[in-house]
């Protein structure tokens, strides 16, 4: 047995030890014999999740037994959230992700957007900034900064600079991981985090929230956030050079050499349109119920069907993140085992006898801000989403808010993950170039934090509680 596997094996053994015993405990009366095993239970989860001891995937697994074995949810119950509706929206993402990568769009579309900054080393790092945030809006954030680090990385180049003494590069990395998390926010596809906060809303209130409906109240943080997060960074970290000769160049001579768009790209974008036009329709047309999981269900199908498609299925296989899934299905039935055991509820009585009588403005602040500094201990979008959506819907209930924009504001600020490499996988991707150090990035992030939060406070309670 290696060290790290009898370190995880020691994780696992004293966390298991740890929770039982937790529920031996006196309790306070107000929570219930339910409650308390899933205080436990939610306990074990976050454990496994933050040190990651087992596979993430296994641990919602891990989460659903537990849940059917002391009695909360039957077993059946929690294996079909694995099947939920919600996880239509990320599985047709990742076919759409793979004909784009496939087809080489992803990065056509990036290189187009950076090239038409010009040479100012501020506006090509926007430009950097934007393309980012954009691939991050239809494919996952890993990948949009996994397609961006290269081209960045090939600018600095041609700057000359290079190292964790470079300001430039610690700009341009930081730049994209930032903007990978700041575009997941702006729709369902995005990330995984606001795909489960729109499933908490339907389960727990009843209530379907639209793709474009997401769309209208997340997009305007995104336009809001990815400035202010590029000019805080060029503030801290002032680049050494004020234009990069060539670096527009390189990226057009890049262009040049992938030629026009072929019929396989001008098919895929096609098919993209009319995804993005059937992820839409439902709120501009009244249509079924359930119409955003439907149409999810018919992209993804579209771009394999034989004759119609544009790629392979075993491909597209081969590209999915099948313990995603896992992981939201575990996530939702964490949420719902807290809320059934009554857990939900005592929390949130406890803030709402917190903020009873104070401003709403407050009340969406301090739960944005909680939220997203909660990244940081729990290093998941998906664990900390999980938690706090829930307790939103509760908390607004208890004070007599609107429960789903209240949601919605835990669900974004819960892709606020800007200040450690482990918070996120596309600020771990950036950290593995070596542009920069964990100081600049938690400095970087604590501000950034801080205004994300306000901004996004500000704009909720302006546009959304009207």
């Amino acid at each position: 047995m290696s060290n790290a596997d009898r370190r995880n094996f020691l994780i696992v053994v004293i966390t298991l030890a740890g929770a039982t015993l937790m529920t031996l405990l006196p309790f306070p009366e107000v929570f219930s014999e339910d409650g308390v095993r899933m205080i436990a239970i939610a306990l074990i989860g976050a454990v496994f999740w933050i040190t990651e001891c087992i596979p993430i995937a296994l641990t919602g697994l891990v989460v659903i037994l537990l849940q059917a074995l002391v009695g909360i949810q039957p077993i059946g119950q929690g294996l079909g959230y694995i099947a939920t509706p919600v996880n239509s929206i990320i599985f047709a993402g990742f076919v759409m992700a793979t004909a784009l990568s496939q087809y080489s769009l992803d990065r056509r579309i990036s290189l187009n957007i950076v090239s038409a900054m010009g040479e100012r080393t501020d506006r090509l790092i926007l430009g950097i900034m934007i393309a980012t945030a954009f691939l991050s809006m239809w494919i996952s954030n890993s990948a949009a900064t996994a397609i961006m680090m290269p081209i960045a990385l090939g600018i600095i180049r041609m700057a000359q600079v290079s190292g964790v003494s470079s300001n430039l590069g610690k700009v341009a990395m930081i730049g994209i991981a930032y903007a990978a998390n700041i575009g997941g926010m702006g729709t369902p596809a995005g990330t995984p985090a606001c795909s489960i906060t729109i499933a908490f809303i339907d389960d727990m209130l009843g209530v379907q929230v639209g793709f474009l409906d997401w769309m209208i109240r997340a997009v305007p943080v995104v336009i809001i956030l990815i400035p202010v997060a590029w000019r805080l960074l060029l503030m801290l970290f002032p680049p050494e050079i004020d234009s990069i000769e060539g670096g527009t160049d390189a990226v057009r001579s890049e262009l040049d050499e992938m030629g026009p768009a072929d019929r396989g790209q001008r098919k895929v974008m096609v098919l993209f349109s009319l995804a993005v036009l059937l992820w839409i329709a439902d709120s501009i047309f009244p249509l079924m119920s359930g119409w955003l999981y439907i149409a999810s269900v018919i992209i993804a199908l579209m771009f394999v069907a034989p004759g119609i498609g544009v790629v392979k299925w075993k491909d597209a296989a081969s590209e999915m993140g099948w313990d995603i899934f896992i992981l939201v299905g575990g996530g939702l039935a964490l949420g719902s085992g807290l809320h059934e055991s009554g857990v939900i509820t005592v929390i949130a009585d406890s803030l709402s006898g917190f903020l009873t009588g104070v401003s709403p403005y407050i009340v969406v602040t301090f739960l944005a801000f909680v939220t997203a500094m909660s990244i940081t201990f729990f290093s998941s979008l998906t664990a900390t989403s999980t938690t706090f959506v829930p307790v939103s819907i509760g908390l607004a209930a208890q004070l007599g808010m609107p429960s789903v924009p209240l949601a919605i504001v835990a669900g974004l600020a819960s892709c606020m993950a800007f200040l450690l490499p482990a918070n996120t996988p596309p600020n771990a991707i950036v950290y593995s170039s070596n542009q920069f150090k964990t100081y600049d990035m938690t400095k970087a992030g604590l501000l950034l934090t801080i205004v994300g939060v306000v901004a996004l406070s500000v704009t909720a309670n302006l546009l959304w509680f009207r």
